[in-house]
């Protein structure tokens, strides 16, 4: 491993140093992709911060019609959004680092060792679903990838995808899953029992943070299905980076609406599928674990990559870009505005808070969210008006560098 990170192949020459991209700087599609990506993730969290376990076909029909409403438009496409995001950033830095001949890797080292404690807070004394301890934990292995060719990129990306879906096929694959689940059932069954018994619902702040403890160490030995997606995708966005794609100039653009209609021409029946088998059951036997983990994950994939294409695009348009600059303070503030939703949903939903665990449907949790996330877009608009960065951002900042720096204005 170098000390100096070389210039990666098609990056595009740099004149910044490691400071913070200012307002001229930055892309705003990526902002709003970021403050999209803010959106969709609290729409699928919110089903596990309120604890609704009515049975689909016990629900009323307007819970039910929104549940499917959220699994089709959101379940399964933010959170490869953000690890494309994160790879895109990456590749940003590398340019940027190698144009002042500032050692990278040092500073991205010390940036995964921030970011995993901030996310070891968060999974472990606030919310059980953190997703930041994964992007620390594979932002290592990235890190390996930064001087591949394009073509490593492509050939990990696809076997990275092709993974969840080779071990949900029939055959020797389920021998393979049957012993890999067997071997975390001892962890599955106490985080499943805490359920059961009402940690979330009646339980002390400790009872929680214990369950919140089993549930870390089963999603992080469990994980294959998901994680592989996720650093693929890391990887994708690494590619995109070093290419400048989502600035959309010139010939890019046809490239763009190319990729677009393919993603989405992949990614709706894919995905339909899913949304079906998993509130209907309809495929049993031997493919029903494709039609649950295969289609979900390269349905989900496909329809992140058609969200990046299209919106890039849509950004680059005057009227789109007025409509949608409100998303680009929450994306600012990404770290920040997620921390938020799990603190504050947390103690509305929790034993140790207002105590309304399992008592929300789907429909008004919906209605929750949007309203919540309306404020989050004025409170980000609000205080990046006096600030350079939210606040978790600023603290992640200050940890990486070793001493505070500059927040206001």
């Amino acid at each position: 491993m170098s000390g100096t990170a070389a210039l990666p192949r098609n990056a595009r020459p740099a004149t910044v140093d490691m400071a913070p991209a200012t307002i001229g700087e930055r892309i705003d599609s990526v902002d709003i992709l970021r403050g999209i990506a803010v959106l969709g993730i609290l729409l699928v969290n919110m089903g596990s911060y309120a604890g609704y376990r009515v049975p689909f076909d016990n629900m009323a029909w307007v819970d039910r019609s929104t549940t499917v409403a959220i699994r089709f438009v959101a379940q399964g496409k933010f959170y490869p959004l953000f690890a494309f995001l994160f790879g895109w950033g990456m590749a940003i830095q590398i340019v940027r680092a190698s144009s002042r001949q500032v050692n990278f890797v040092p500073f991205f080292l010390r940036r995964m060792a921030a970011l995993l404690l901030i996310g070891l807070v968060h999974a472990v004394l606030v919310w059980h679903g953190d997703i930041l301890i994964t992007y620390a934990l594979l932002g290592f292995p990235l890190l390996l990838f930064r001087n591949a060719s394009d073509r490593t990129l492509w050939i990990v990306f696809g076997i990275c995808l092709a993974i969840p879906v080779l071990i949900s096929l029939p055959g020797p694959a389920e021998d393979f899953r049957t012993a890999y689940f067997g071997a975390f059932s001892g962890l599955l069954d106490s985080m499943v029992q805490g359920k059961q018994a009402g940690v979330f619902v009646a339980g002390s702040y400790g009872d929680a943070v214990q369950q919140r403890i089993a549930f870390l160490r089963y999603n992080y030995s469990a994980s294959l299905y998901w994680i592989t997606p996720v650093f693929g995708m890391m990887l994708l966005g690494l590619l995109v980076g070093r290419r400048g794609l989502l600035r959309a100039s010139g010939d890019q653009r046809a490239l763009l609406r190319r990729i677009a209609i393919v993603t989405l021409a992949i990614g709706l029946p894919l995905n339909a599928l899913w949304v079906w088998q998993s509130v209907t059951s309809g495929i049993t036997g031997p493919w029903q674990e494709v039609a649950m983990r295969g289609a979900r994950t390269v349905g989900g994939v496909s329809l992140s990559i058609f969200l990046v294409a299209a919106l890039t695009l849509l950004a680059q348009r005057a009227a789109w870009r007025e409509h949608l600059g409100g998303l680009a303070a929450v994306g600012r503030m990404a770290l920040s505005n997620y921390l938020l939703q799990s603190l504050v949903f947390t103690l509305i939903f929790y034993g140790y808070g207002l105590g309304v665990y399992g008592q929300a449907g789907p429909f008004l949790t919906l209605l929750l969210s949007l309203l919540f996330f309306r404020l989050q877009i004025w409170m980000s608009n609000w205080w990046l008006a006096r600030f350079r960065f939210g606040p978790a951002e600023w603290l992640w900042r200050c940890m990486t560098y070793g001493k505070l720096q500059p927040l206001r204005v």
